[in-house]
């Protein structure tokens, strides 16, 4: 797969607002002082394990960050990509991503450390991202242990607690594709299938109500957000989501990463029975809420690929891969449904406790 295309027009200028952004992400108390305001694990909690925050930073540096990713050059851009396989705990995605401190630049970087400010005692490793057409991320839950080298130069292990992507790309619509589908949770109620957004700044919403654990084989569309300009998406790891195939021309910009926790919190996919059987349901729901994304039917660009399966997927392995969702879930469903039972008993508890 090539670079990403070179823009056919010059860019404009921007250079007195982009510096003015470039000014706040430089100053410690500027940024420490915004980001004060959100107590992100709280809000994350309160809503059941995920939050979307709309206006997340200040208008002119959503703008002055926008460029920055606009103005990377196609040479900066690493592409991101693996095939399904269960063995080695890889799902199926592809996308266009770049760190700040390895060939982002200044200006990247200044713009990812503004994230670290958010929960300062935690460690975290954030990229940018830009989708391009047929980019996605097939269902999965962002389980993963991540090596950290401390001052001493001793190297620990720690465990992804904490998801956060920032949406930079603007006036986009759910037929663009390119949306996050949170699989545990059941679709917006209403016409719109675009999460809880706040309004103003610093507001927030929720990605819950009602239930929000269901058995995966009921293979019901999750909750989608289609991206929006300068609002971020905050969820608890393990949390089953995907992103949709992009059926646009026009890139999708983003900020994305995780505040990271000492040691192995969880246990990583292991390609047992069970497991296999959560990945395929939720891919099923997955391919449910792409098509419900877009008033219950892909655009054109991607029909022909549904009929067939998600991503082109041919018939023969749609239908063996229902074949064995059908062998492997059903001697697993009182011990996966025991299990959701129990998590959503246990999100309860903690919402009772903040109350």
């Amino acid at each position: 797969m090539g670079r990403p295309a070179k823009r056919a027009k010059a860019e404009p200028s921007g250079g007195g607002e982009l510096t003015r952004a470039l000014n706040w992400l430089n100053s410690y108390s500027k940024v420490s002082k915004w980001m004060a305001q959100y107590d992100l694990n709280a809000m994350v909690e309160a809503g059941d394990g995920i939050v979307k925050i709309s206006n997340f930073l200040p208008p002119f540096v959503a703008e002055g960050a926008l460029q920055i990713l606009e103005r990377l050059p196609p040479s900066r851009w690493n592409d991101t990509a693996a095939d399904e396989d269960y063995t080695h705990n890889n799902i199926a995605h592809r996308f266009w991503s770049v760190k700040g401190a390895t060939g982002g630049g200044p200006a990247l970087e200044a713009l990812l450390r503004a994230f670290s400010l958010l929960v300062p005692d935690q460690f975290n490793a954030f990229s940018a991202a830009r989708y391009e057409t047929d980019h996605h991320i097939a269902p999965h839950d962002d389980r993963a242990y991540t090596p950290v080298q401390l001052d001493t130069g001793e190297v620990i292990t720690c465990s992804r607690d904490l998801t956060c992507v920032y949406y930079l790309t603007k006036d986009w619509t759910a037929d663009m594709g390119g949306a996050f589908v949170d699989l545990e949770a059941d679709p917006e109620p209403g016409p719109s299938s675009n999460g809880t957004a706040g309004s103003g700044g610093g507001s927030s919403g929720s990605g819950g109500g009602g239930s929000m654990v269901q058995h995966p084989a009921q293979q019901r569309p999750g909750r989608v957000y289609v991206p929006e300009f300068n609002s971020a998406v905050f969820f608890r790891v393990p949390r089953y989501h995907s992103v949709t195939p992009l059926r646009t021309d026009r890139p999708r910009f983003s900020v994305f990463g995780w505040y990271l926790q000492p040691g192995q919190l969880y246990d990583l996919f292991t390609g047992e029975e069970e497991d296999i059987a959560q990945q395929i349901a939720y891919r099923q729901r997955s391919r449910a809420a792409a098509g419900a994304a877009n008033g219950g039917a892909l655009p054109a660009a991607g029909a022909a690929a549904a009929a067939d399966g998600f991503e082109g997927e041919p018939r023969q392995e749609q239908q063996e891969e229902q074949e064995e969702l059908d062998r492997a879930i059903e001697p697993q469903r009182c011990k996966l449904a025991q299990r959701l039972l129990a998590r959503a008993a246990e999100r309860q508890q903690q919402r009772a406790s903040l109350r």
